[in-house]
């Protein structure tokens, strides 16, 4: 993108510090906003206000963060606010975009679109499941949409897709990169002797995630009690970051009870080490002193950026066959399993435990290629520099007929006699279905009746919504 300077306004639900990231979405809204200034543009992003924070600080040369926004924190309803709250907002992001060139979204969560009709407006959607951007894919009046995976472009495309077809001319599949310069293999004797570890006599085990239970934290500790008591690994350590103080909730701090009462209850408690939250500056020295990072829930990652983060650290990562896990890396440079399944994680952690090594320059070509960090910045700043206002989408109601093509939902895989549905994050047993689509790329009703299929069956598949319709 040339240089030309522009006011680029910036919205975050998630609230931003000056020297801390929450996660993944921060740290690349951070990087977005770092190069845009770069290229001499005035950036303002408007995020969540907290009570521990600078209402206004500045986030490097052309980038200001206003923390001004009082959303409800911490989550799981942000939008959980007064009326009075959400004209205020309301308001100060009006405010912000009167002379703005151009509006990002970050997440597609600001659900109030006509603030922007008459600005450029760019939404990036980084996750599938909270309810504000999965809101936010249907009634988002965004010009430019941006994806960070193909499996969330196929979810976005197969949902609100339905109901507005030209939505699939507006998105951008860029996927989130891993930068190198920063994630690579680190020294880490400073954090070894922090933490108390030892290397040498223990295996070490991260679980680097937020306080939720679709993060995998109940099969990590089931994963434990396997290897332990089954296999006789006793030298394990398991590494928990602890959530930031204020962004924790009442349901968070129940979690950590419960899960903190399962590990006493498989006796595994004083295998576990609760850490503080690292900086991300940090996180490749964890990352380096691990032996694996599990990746072990059933949330449905849009990207995932721990996984792979990882392993540009040099440290195998496992993951569940979830969500953008099945599809982004070729199963021979990453570990995948079944959702639950912990003995096929228990074996592949014994390998590790072998000494077995992962195909390292195998891994390290792909992140190359195609989690490009310098490309995905740079085309997050193509989209932004050159979007242009168009028309609203038009909603379309969907028609269906006996011919109509369907599809298995891009959420869902095949397993055996089973299906495994992302959202409900579970395998069902489905046995007629799997023998149905075998072999098949597309079905209609009609295809269905002629196999015998009963229309109660073909009903019931769609009301899963186990298939979607083929779309143009």
């Amino acid at each position: 993108m040339k240089r030309c300077d522009m006011k680029i306004v910036m919205f975050s639900i998630n609230p931003l510090y000056p020297d801390k990231v929450t996660g993944g979405a921060s740290k690349n809204l951070y990087s977005i906003a770092r190069y845009l200034g770069g290229l001499g543009h005035e950036v303002s992003i408007l995020c969540a206000q907290t009570k521990n924070t600078l209402l206004q600080f500045s986030l490097s040369e052309g980038v200001t963060v206003r923390a001004n926004l009082p959303f409800s924190l911490p989550f799981p309803q942000p939008y959980a606010v007064s009326g009075a709250d959400l004209a205020l907002i309301t308001a100060r992001i009006s405010e912000a975009l009167q002379d703005a060139d151009r509006f990002y979204i970050h997440d597609g969560e600001w659900l109030i679109p006509e603030v922007y009709d008459e600005i450029p407006t760019i939404a990036s959607f980084r996750d599938n499941i909270y309810p504000e951007s999965v809101l936010g894919t249907f009634i988002s009046k965004a010009d430019d949409v941006i994806c960070v995976s193909a499996y969330s472009k196929s979810v976005i495309e197969h949902s609100a897709g339905q109901f507005y077809p030209d939505l699939k001319d507006r998105i951008h599949w860029v996927n989130n990169g891993i930068d190198v310069n920063q994630f690579h293999p680190r020294s880490h004797g400073k954090l070894i002797k922090e933490l108390g570890l030892d290397p040498d006599h223990e295996f070490i085990l991260l679980h680097p995630h937020r306080p939720e239970p679709g993060k995998g934290l109940p099969e990590t500790i089931r994963l434990v009690d396997r290897l332990i008591h089954r296999h006789g690994i006793n030298d394990l350590r398991v590494l928990i970051p602890e959530w930031i103080d204020e962004m924790v909730s009442v349901g968070e701090e129940e979690f950590y009870d419960r899960m903190k009462q399962m590990m006493r209850d498989l006796d595994v408690l004083d295998h576990f080490q609760f850490i503080r939250w690292m900086g991300i500056d940090e996180m490749p020295e964890l990352y380096s002193l691990a032996d694996v990072t599990l990746c072990l829930g059933n949330i449905v990652e849009a990207f995932g950026n721990v996984a792979y983060e990882s392993l540009a650290c040099g440290t195998p990562s496992i993951v569940a066959r979830v969500g953008v896990h099945r599809t982004l890396m070729p199963d021979d440079l990453i570990d995948k399993v079944h959702f639950g399944d912990i003995d096929d994680a228990a074996n592949r952690i014994l390998k590790y435990v072998r000494g077995e090594t992962p195909p390292w320059e195998d891994i390290r070509s792909f992140i190359h290629a195609e989690l490009n960090y310098e490309k995905q910045i740079e085309n997050y700043g193509r989209v932004i520099g050159q979007c242009q206002k168009r028309d609203s989408l038009k909603f379309s109601r969907l028609e269906v007929s006996s011919e109509k093509a369907y599809r298995l939902a891009p959420w869902c895989y095949i397993q055996g006699d089973r299906i495994y549905h992302d959202f409900r994050g579970c395998f069902e047993p489905a046995q007629t279905l799997v023998s149905f689509v075998k072999g098949k790329d597309q079905f209609s009703s009609q295809d269905a009746s002629c196999a015998g299929i009963p229309h109660v069956l073909w009903d019931e598949w769609i009301t899963r919504t186990y298939l979607v319709p083929v779309m143009g």
